[in-house]
């Protein structure tokens, strides 16, 4: 599928909403990047800092001034489509918008997350959730999610609608010295589905 690559093997992360806050989503979620050692370069976005975790912050990816390959959004969902918007006005190749609020919280939830992900198919961007846990790929040292654990290296993979099987899948998989490939959390699927992984 087109672009599923820049989601699974991205060579340069953005995560929209990065936090210097140890404890919010968007802080963990890059530190956990930094932490697992991904190769790729990593842009944090945040409008207040000017670096995180060593790093350079950037206000926007338009005052990053380059394309990314994936673009990772925690911040409030009522900010979720201008920064999908941004994103695809600078060219990212795939967005997953861990972000929570939309059609699992009713009508107007659901509206924004089909205009968001109208806009994402429009430009053949893959975007993975909103309200999700994130993934991760072992094999590119890459935990883009807010999940405590990077599980050793394997071959074994999983995808999951719900990110609280994930975390306990990874909690099993730790106290057995078990090893995955990748761990994908899908929440609600507004582009991306099992079907979609299962051909990757």
């Amino acid at each position: 599928m087109e672009n599923m690559e820049f989601l699974l093997k991205p060579s340069s992360i953005a995560v929209i909403g990065a936090s210097n806050t140890p404890g919010k989503v968007g802080h963990e979620i890059f530190a956990n990047l930094v932490k697992g050692g991904f190769l790729g370069e990593l842009v944090p976005i945040n409008l207040k800092s000017t670096e995180l975790l060593g790093i350079k912050c950037y206000t926007s990816l338009k005052a990053y001034g380059k394309a990314v390959d994936l673009s990772v959004i925690a911040i409030p969902a009522n900010y979720v489509l201008g920064a999908v918007e941004d994103c695809l006005s600078m060219g990212v190749k795939a967005i997953c918008v861990i972000t929570a609020g939309f059609k699992e919280t009713g009508k107007e939830g659901a509206e924004l997350e089909k205009h968001i992900a109208s806009l994402c198919a429009a430009q053949q961007v893959r975007m993975l959730g909103p309200n999700c846990l994130g993934l991760i790929n072992t094999h590119q040292n890459m935990n883009a999610s807010f999940a405590s654990r990077m599980p050793k290296k394997g071959v074994i993979s999983v995808i999951s609608q719900s990110g609280a099987l994930c975390t306990a899948i990874l909690d099993w998989a730790s106290g057995r010295h078990l090893g995955l490939a990748k761990l994908i959390s899908m929440g609600n699927k507004a582009d991306l589905s099992e079907t979609d992984f299962l051909k990757t």
